[in-house]
């Protein structure tokens, strides 16, 4: 890839900023209670949240899926969440002066109401009064609670840096991802293919294209694309939902199909060689490997692949361990897997006893034998490295 591999701001870039946030709102602060404005930070409180995820790299542009309709646990009724940033943060903003117990009350009142899906579940719960902040980590295991005043914000940086995507994920948290990640990608599977698809898995899976049924194919390749694009969002490949935004604001199920093949065509191009690039294209950078060089015929979808999509866009895919995808991708053909939930292909540990006997215990044993050898030239290492590209 041509662009920097990491496009999240640095801890020192974070932490100017905030340090100009805090500033800035302390004087707003103030400035309210000079001139006695009432009301005010109900019209301030998005800008708020603007101004304070700005400082981790997330654009404004993303505000429109921060607020969103929600319904209520303890009444049944709907409300309006403050911000609502998928399979990462839930934040509720009160007036000054307002305990931030009644806005972590009202903040898990929305999650346990039913209309958040669950592999949109934020980790975290951040809330504010503007004159202070109160952060939880919903973990049972690795949680805490913290509240602080703004004044104190930039000394806090360590805990809210999540919202740059600097997140130490555990074994669990990633297990539970991965079976998350099984059920979005067999809908996407489903969506695309259909149900009626069916492939055998392990040994018996085909290993080559032409053994491969076509649907089965284009389906594949698409999928992957799909899902290399959805873990650069979150990884740190580009601009941060770059390809969310793409979706959300650029894409109906009639126009999905076109729009993602002129997507993969901007992907597979060097940007100086680039030609009136629509703007909603042009962020992207160009992808130097192979995955989106092969021509594809346009594809339509219905209105379910452009929901799966978007439900998709939603999970974040940071937390999902790379080495699952391939194996991930090949078990989501088989038809009892798509309707088993994913409890059975979501282990990391499972799936390395599949392809370990396959082919990666061949290559782990070359590798220690040149490793080993005091005889092995540079050109020899090179050489098995080079070679690696043949199982990709």
């Amino acid at each position: 890839m041509s662009a920097s591999l990491n496009q999240r701001p640095a801890r020192d870039t974070i932490r100017h900023r905030l340090d100009s946030f805090k500033s800035h709102w302390l004087e707003e602060l103030e400035d309210w209670k000079s001139k006695g404005l009432g009301g005010e930070e109900q019209k301030s409180a998005q800008r708020f949240w603007i101004d304070l995820f700005a400082c981790f790299g997330v654009s404004a542009t993303r505000m429109d899926l921060f607020e969103r309709n929600a319904r209520r646990a303890t009444t049944g009724n709907g409300g309006r969440i403050d911000l609502f940033y998928p399979s990462v943060v839930i934040g509720e903003a009160k007036k000054p002066g307002v305990d931030l117990e009644v806005a972590y009350d009202q903040a898990l009142d929305y999650l346990n109401g039913g209309s958040v899906h669950e592999f949109e579940m934020p980790k975290y719960v951040l809330c504010s009064n503007f004159e202070r902040l109160r952060l939880v980590k919903l973990d049972p295991d690795n949680g805490f609670d913290t509240e602080f005043p703004l004044s104190e914000v930039t000394d806090h940086l360590d805990e809210l840096k999540f919202l740059a995507g600097y997140d130490t994920v555990t074994k669990a948290e990633e297990a539970k991802a991965s079976m998350h990640a099984s059920k979005l990608m067999a809908g996407l599977f489903t969506a695309m293919a259909g149900d009626d698809v069916d492939e055998e898995v392990g040994d018996q899976a085909p290993t080559t294209v032409d053994d491969e049924e076509l649907r089965v194919h284009e389906t594949s390749l698409y999928l992957t694309r799909l899902l290399f694009l959805l873990f650069g969002d979150d990884a740190g490949l580009w601009e941060t939902d770059l390809f969310t935004r793409f979706v959300e604001e650029n894409t109906t199920p009639d126009n999905l199909g076109p729009q993602l093949n002129a997507l993969f065509e901007v992907l597979n191009t060097p940007e100086n060689q680039r030609r009136h690039v629509p703007d909603s294209m042009a962020s992207f950078p160009y992808v130097n490997g192979a995955i989106f060089a092969e021509p594809m015929k346009t594809q339509y979808f219905n209105p379910a692949m452009h929901t799966a999509l978007k439900h998709a866009c939603r999970f974040n895919w940071s937390e999902i361990s790379p080495a699952i995808f391939g194996s991930l991708f090949q078990l989501v053909k088989s038809k009892e897997a798509r309707r088993s939930d994913g409890e059975h292909y979501t282990s990391e540990k499972n799936i390395l006893k599949t392809i370990g006997p396959l082919f990666l215990d061949e290559l782990r044993a070359e590798a220690d034998r040149l490793i080993g050898s005091r005889s092995t030239s540079a050109k020899k290492l090179r050489e098995f490295r080079d070679s690696l590209a043949d199982y990709a």
